[in-house]
């Protein structure tokens, strides 16, 4: 590592970030117990990376079972494993064991270690060892349901369920939450109000859509009467039993209604909008689904509303550049970047810098739903931003010094004020 890189990386290490999105759970006590390195570690992202790979679903399902012996599920997935280990996710879990427990390398030679050393983790005491004195967050977005331990988390607040509800259960938790008694599509809209106004007592920091998993990000204007219509199909579902899980479905149409009622109410609150985009997490499904710039109209009509948007959009790298570089009210979100490929993510950076102003980049998210690897993730983020800002600066666009601030502004300063998270902490 030269002079240049080793400055900036060392400056950057020493910071203490925010982390713009997490799926933890909400307390250290809601962790998934009992349970295993193989079943935890294979929980999220690379377990995909497997399957990519080839792992038969079946031998999957083997290999996550806590309950079975560790040495044969080793031996089911290790072709699998050397296969990926270079990928992102690969690498993530790699750094992560090294720094968390002195471990080189995930194989048949450690694995049985590692797993006596995830076990003496799991007593009390992972989550401020692992979030703050090792990976040095202030606080992190939090994106889950359920008690949410104020020590560590803000709330992501998941909007979803109004536009999208799925079932039965769904509408339930909407009246639950809001206290209205759910009979028409005035009720629904009186529901998202109430809710809205307790957002400040559950510690919300942002709001979160994730409908690009399921839908085209594209959410047209449509009249409150069609929009009620299609409200009313979802009772349809109302008469069958109660033993079942019993669908509310509704069309495209309410939909949209719903997001553009969501972001009215959003700008009244001023609370930023954070949108999944690009990739979707798992095998499979449509990627231009995810496109950011299917979101122009709602950019062109909401200028009170911040949209912060996910994943560097990748593939759509360029795309979400110029939306940050032409909309006031767009933001670019690395969260999960740096572990979906580390070249891409400062590739991007370096690009960026270039055509987007330095306050619109939030350089860390990491999004994962197990603590451990938040660790070895925000160790890449910090050194891929450091090797971005090192190449502008033997660009000669600024100095080390400069790019120390940036490296301030983009783990620091910037996702404070594009979630307005002074006075929440």
């Amino acid at each position: 590592m030269d002079r240049t890189l080793q400055d900036i990386h060392d400056h950057i290490n020493s910071l203490e970030i925010i982390d713009t999105h997490e799926h933890l759970p909400g307390t250290e006590a809601a962790r998934p117990r009992p349970t295993d390195v193989l079943t935890e570690y294979l929980s999220h992202y690379f377990n995909r990376d497997l399957i990519s790979a080839g792992l038969p679903e079946a031998d999957f399902r083997r290999v996550i079972d806590h309950t079975q012996p560790l040495a044969e599920r080793w031996a089911l997935v290790e072709p699998y494993w050397e296969h990926a280990r270079h990928t992102g996710y690969g690498l993530s879990l790699e750094t992560t064991v090294q720094g968390l427990y002195g471990i080189e390398r995930i194989d048949g030679s450690t694995i049985e270690p590692l797993n006596e050393a995830f076990q003496r983790s799991l007593e009390p005491g992972a989550y401020r060892r692992v979030l703050k004195d090792k990976c040095r967050i202030r606080v992190s977005l939090n994106n889950e349901e359920g008690e949410m331990d104020p020590e560590f988390f803000l709330r992501a607040y998941h909007v979803d369920d109004f536009i999208l509800p799925r079932t039965w259960n769904d509408i339930r938790t909407v009246e639950q939450e809001s206290g209205v008694l759910i009979r028409g599509f005035d009720d629904w809209l009186e529901a998202a109000e109430a809710v809205f106004e307790r957002l400040p007592q559950m510690r919300v920091g942002c709001l979160k859509s994730a409908l690009a998993y399921e839908r085209p990000l594209r959410y047209d204007r449509v009249t409150r009467s069609e929009a009620e219509a299609g409200f009313n199909q979802g009772f349809a579902g109302l008469h069958l039993p109660d033993w079942g899980e019993r669908p509310f479905a509704v069309p495209k149409a309410f939909q949209d209604y719903m997001m553009h009622f969501i972001l009215r109410l959003a700008g009244r609150t001023g609370y930023t909008f954070q949108f999944h985009t690009g990739l979707q997490e798992g095998n499979g499904n449509l990627i231009y689904n995810s496109d950011p710039a299917l979101l122009s109209n709602l950019f062109l009509e909401y200028p009170d509303v911040g949209f912060d948007l996910f994943h560097i959009g990748y593939p759509y790298l360029r795309t979400l550049g110029v939306l940050a570089k032409n909309f006031p009210n767009v933001y670019i979100d690395m969260c999960w970047a740096h572990i979906v490929s580390p070249t891409a993510a400062v590739a991007a950076l370096v690009e960026w810098l270039d055509l987007v102003p330095a306050n619109k980049i939030s350089a860390f998210g990491g999004d994962y739903c197990f603590v451990d690897a938040v660790y070895g993730h925000q160790l890449l983020a910090r050194e891929n931003v450091a090797r971005a800002l090192a190449i502008k600066v033997e660009q000669g666009v600024f100095g080390v010094d400069r790019a120390c601030r940036i490296g301030e502004m983009l783990f620091i300063d910037n996702p404070m004020a594009i979630f307005r998270l002074e006075g929440k902490l």
